[in-house]
């Protein structure tokens, strides 16, 4: 029962990594000194949004996995994630910290200075993002 669950959780991040892939993939670097219109300003919406949905149902993930291996819940996210690290699914603790920091970053930032590097730094995130749910899909599988 618990299996299937996370199995369940499992497919909802892969459908969150190929809608924010799709983004990525189109992306071209916000431009500064560029008038948006709202029509093309929808897809840096979408890319943030799939990028914020794809990193809250990873560490989702997190939580019912060390459940479902440990039998318990770890206080912090960050002790959470050591334990991803040891069972070698994510590779660097700060990355995930600092990935779902930027999601506050994202809601809070007016200037276009600001807002460009947003948008950088979440297509520069992409790799390691997919590359993690690769190793679950891997991890699971066995």
């Amino acid at each position: 029962m618990q299996k299937e669950l996370i199995l369940k959780q499992f497919n909802d991040i892969e459908k969150a990594k190929e809608l924010f892939s799709a983004s990525v993939t189109k992306f071209v670097p916000y431009d500064t000194d560029q008038y948006y219109t709202p029509d093309e300003l929808e897809y840096y919406d979408s890319l943030a949004f799939r990028f914020e949905k794809c990193v809250e149902l990873t560490i989702n993930f997190f939580r019912s996995l060390e459940l479902f291996l440990y039998a318990k819940q770890s206080d912090t996210l960050r002790d959470r994630l050591l334990k991803m690290q040891k069972i070698n699914i994510i590779e660097d603790i700060d990355f995930w910290m600092e990935s779902r920091l930027l999601r506050n970053k994202i809601s809070h930032a007016y200037l276009p200075e600001e807002i460009k590097d947003i948008y950088q730094e979440i297509y520069d995130r992409s790799k390691e993002i997919f590359k993690t749910i690769d190793r679950i899909k891997d991890f699971i599988s066995k």
